[in-house]
């Protein structure tokens, strides 16, 4: 053989369009349980939007990350490896504003560390996003979560060799229109890669997406919808023959049914009867259709 290639392991098909399809739909269920806690913190309801996984190497994310984030290291057993949690030290900074009644718009000062109070918040979303994290994988794998270490800077956080190959969930953060803010989870790809039979298995329906507002509102339009209802009297036989042979005056006799039936659409929904009331005729409901599955 003459076309062999070198192969860098850990660096083919890094895609994994499995893994990565799976790992999106439970960053769905997460954006959902992140702007539920991100929103008593900023007062308002924060516009979240979960980007599409992808993979790419350690060196290449950390170039990207100002010094100023905070980077949170955690274990997430069974997955083998360190999980990273970046938060940006602007958004920490807005919503500490917003949280003691700003709007979010102040100047912020250059900053070598964050202060005690915006330290707290870190903590506390951080732990509340993990926790969310281990809640949406729950129905795939059991996680337990740990923190390792809690760093300013991504220098003093490596999990990693710059040219390890990671995966990366990002979420946009926004409180109003001016600023947006990334919230990324990176995952080493080989621990992702142990779960992978796993990420291609149905992940059942976020409970968080029914909105029972929006579900009575719907309701009372279905309500609303007019249908056409109508009864057929007679159903006389006629051959081609006498068909053909009608002409006005003619008498066609039928015999009208004790029991009739209600349409709707193509569906018999009722029986009863024709009478009169107020001088109209009407029709009066004797018992309901009972089908199969109804």
């Amino acid at each position: 053989m003459t076309d062999v290639q070198a192969y860098a392991f850990g660096r083919g098909e890094s895609q994994a369009p499995l893994m990565l399809s799976g790992l999106d739909r439970l960053g769905e269920k997460l954006g959902r349980r992140l702007r539920a806690l991100i929103e008593p913190i900023a007062g308002a309801r924060p516009h979240v939007v979960a980007q599409d996984a992808r993979a790419l190497e350690f060196g290449a994310w950390a170039h990207e990350v100002p010094g100023s984030a905070s980077i949170g290291v955690y274990r997430l057993a069974p997955l083998k490896g360190q999980v990273l949690l970046r938060l940006d030290a602007e958004m920490i900074s807005t919503l500490v504003d917003c949280f003691y009644g700003g709007i979010g718009n102040r100047a912020l000062p250059p900053r070598g560390e964050f202060t005690p109070t915006e330290d707290r918040l870190i903590a506390r979303i951080s732990e509340a996003f993990i926790a969310r994290l281990v809640e949406c994988w729950s129905d795939m794998l059991a996680l337990e979560a740990g923190l390792i270490v809690r760093e300013t800077g991504i220098g003093f956080a490596a999990a990693a060799q710059p040219g390890e190959q990671m995966v990366l969930q990002r979420f946009l953060i926004s409180i109003s229109r001016d600023a947006e803010w990334p919230i990324d989870l990176l995952f080493p790809l080989s621990s992702l890669r142990a779960v992978e039979p796993l990420m291609g298995n149905r992940i059942p329906v976020d409970d968080e997406r029914a909105d029972p507002v929006w579900q009575a509102r719907i309701a009372q339009r279905m309500r609303e919808i007019r249908l056409p209802a109508r009864t057929v009297l007679a159903r006389p036989d006629l051959s081609l023959a006498e068909l053909m042979q009608l002409k006005a005056g003619d008498i066609i006799p039928v015999t009208i049914n004790r029991s009739l039936p209600l349409i709707v659409g193509d569906r018999i929904v009722a029986h009863g009867s024709i009478g009169e009331q107020d001088g109209r005729a009407a029709f009066q409901i004797e018992k309901l259709a009972q089908e199969t599955g109804q």
